[in-house]
């Protein structure tokens, strides 16, 4: 990726700048913020009673409770606190497909790079995991623009290389992440669907909240090729001679099936989907998702 392109430019920022990517579920975390914490404290939201121990608080006794019961109990919250996410960048050869414009890599590391900002931005810490068929680079959750700037050089020199291996390396983060966290892969998903749905909801059984967008060029949705055709697969570096036309409503088909089956897995185990396509502006893509997935938040 030329080392001249700006993954963030002012036209981009001014778009996003008013936008954020809240948690659907709860979350942990320490600092003030937009997401509702699992750890109880003393700000807005009412949590439960728990019965009166010694050291606790008396400012938070309920004398109302008391005066119905007669005995001591006292009031506990939830705090407003900041969300702890991961985004789990998929750098594997089939990622380095290009169609008419960016190639599939370069636009989730625009994406990568465009919530990153926004989780900084909102005071939320971010941290960066990318792999192809194993994990190759990690920078650890952190919040402040220093950590940003380092961030976004990490994404600037990601280069795509090896094979897939999506839902083994979703199971190793997994085993790893032991912090509610908010998860976003950012994939093609150009893998055996059930073992990569396995290794999704290894998150979820953990109580992890999954956001996954699937990057897809076009040419991959609609096989648009005419006449014969050589396919290289970029990953093992196999090719596929072939009559594009005569294979068209076929390989439709398939594809769309293979979509379907991310789309109905994640559904059911409550696991965000998302289709993005190269095509689309990727800041006009998040801009929409955002505020459409604020709408149901």
């Amino acid at each position: 990726m030329a080392e001249d392109r700006r993954l963030l430019d002012p036209a981009v920022l001014a778009r996003l700048s008013n936008l954020y990517l809240v948690a659907r579920t709860v979350v942990e975390g320490s600092l003030t913020g937009l997401h509702r914490s699992l750890h109880k404290g003393s700000s807005v939201e009412f949590a439960e009673h728990r019965e009166y121990a010694p050291g606790d608080d008396p400012r938070y006794l309920d004398w109302r409770v008391f005066g119905r019961t007669d005995r001591l109990y006292v009031k506990t919250f939830r705090e407003e606190t900041n969300l702890k996410s991961l985004i789990l960048l998929d750098a594997s050869g089939s990622m380095a497909y290009r169609g008419r414009g960016l190639s599939k890599l370069e636009y989730a590391v625009y994406l990568a790079a465009g919530l990153s900002y926004l989780m900084v931005n909102q005071k939320d810490a971010v941290g960066l995991m990318v792999f192809d068929s194993a994990v190759r680079r990690m920078v650890k959750p952190a919040s402040t623009s220093r950590h940003l700037h380092h961030l976004l050089e990490q994404l600037q020199v990601t280069a795509a290389a090896e094979t897939t291996n999506l839902g083994e390396v979703l199971h190793t983060i997994a085993a790893r992440a032991r912090r509610r966290s908010l998860i976003i892969l950012i994939s093609d998903l150009l893998d055996d669907p059930e073992r990569v749905l396995k290794g999704l909801v290894h998150f979820r059984h953990k109580y992890h909240e999954v956001l996954v967008f699937q990057v897809l060029d076009p040419d991959e949705l609609e096989l648009p090729f005419s006449g014969p055709h050589t396919f290289l697969d970029l990953e093992t570096g196999d090719r596929l001679e072939t009559d594009a036309p005569a294979i068209r409503a076929e390989y439709r088909k398939l594809v769309g099936d293979f979509l379907e089956t991310y789309r109905k897995g994640c559904a059911e185990h409550n696991i965000s989907y998302v289709r993005a396509l190269t095509n689309d502006p990727f800041d006009h893509f998040l801009h929409r998702y955002l505020e459409r997935r604020a709408r149901y938040s």
